[in-house]
C-alpha cells in the first residue's frame, strides 16, 4: 500500500512538472509592446499561443493519473478478495471441526 501511493505521489510529481515545463516554455518572438487589439488570426505564427501541447499534455496527465489510480484500487481489490477467501476457508474448517 505504501508502494502504491509512493508511486502515484511520483507519478503526481512528475506530471505537475512536466506541465509546468510546457507551460514556461519561452515563446518564440520578441516581447514588444502591443499598442492595441489585433485579432490572433491576423498575428504571425510565432506570436500565437500553443495551446495543443499543453492540451495535450493536460490529457496525458489525467490518463495517467487515472491509470494510477485504476491499478492501486486493482491490488487493493485483490488483497480483499485473498482475506475473503480465506476467511471463508476458516469458517468452513471450523464448522467441520
Amino acid at each position: 500500500m505504501t508502494r502504491v501511493k509512493a508511486l502515484l505521489g511520483m507519478i503526481l510529481l512528475l506530471g505537475g512538472l512536466a506541465a509546468t515545463a510546457l507551460a514556461q516554455a519561452p515563446q518564440p518572438g520578441g516581447t514588444l509592446q502591443q499598442e492595441g487589439f489585433t485579432p490572433i488570426d491576423q498575428l504571425p505564427p510565432q506570436d500565437q499561443l500553443p495551446a495543443a501541447p499543453l492540451l495535450i499534455a493536460a490529457y496525458v496527465f489525467v490518463i495517467v493519473v487515472l491509470f494510477a489510480y485504476l491499478f492501486s484500487v486493482s491490488r487493493r481489490l485483490a488483497g480483499v478478495q485473498q482475506q475473503v477467501e480465506r476467511l471463508e476457508g476458516d469458517i468452513a474448517r471450523s464448522k467441520k471441526g
